[in-house]
């Protein structure tokens, strides 16, 4: 090959040389960038991305620790006797209210606010550590609620 281009390269002008040289150099950077720079580059934004993703994931790892941390321990008391005490609490009176055995009960109230039962499982959840396992609700012609809920202790 180099027997080839030898005398091609010496019925060149200087100026041709140059130029040859010139575009084989750009044709080099250009190559340069096409194999090592740019893989390199879009390598760095994706590991980037996924840093920031892994940031979120563990942020939201962090926030659901915290949130079982805070949550209070199972009350050695009966779920019933929780329940009849909160729903005093509220001003409610249930149309049943029975225990189910292994830590359960069974609390239907006949009409309710539906905000009011929102926020009062919630507060059921979060200061007494009781679980809901099952809210059946049903609309009443006054726009109350009529619901059923299965209770338990975390624990």
């Amino acid at each position: 090959m180099r027997a080839v281009l030898s005398p091609w390269w010496a019925q060149r002008t200087t100026r041709e040389r140059g130029l040859i040289l010139t575009m084989l150099g750009l044709l080099a950077l250009l190559m340069l960038w096409l194999v090592l720079v740019r893989p390199l580059v879009t390598a760095r934004e994706a590991a980037r991305a996924d840093a920031v993703a892994a940031a979120e994931r563990l942020a939201q790892a962090q926030a659901l620790t915290a949130a079982i941390a805070a949550r209070p321990a199972p009350s050695a008391v009966p779920v019933i006797d929780v329940l009849s005490r909160r729903l005093a609490e509220a001003g409610l009176q249930p149309a049943r209210l029975e225990a189910q055995g292994n830590g359960q009960a069974v609390v239907e109230i006949a009409a309710i606010s539906g905000r009011l039962l929102i926020g009062w499982a919630a507060g059921l959840e979060q200061r007494d550590g009781l679980v809901i396992e099952r809210l059946q609700a049903s609309r009443n012609p006054d726009q109350s609620v009529r619901v059923e809920l299965l209770v338990r202790s975390a624990a």
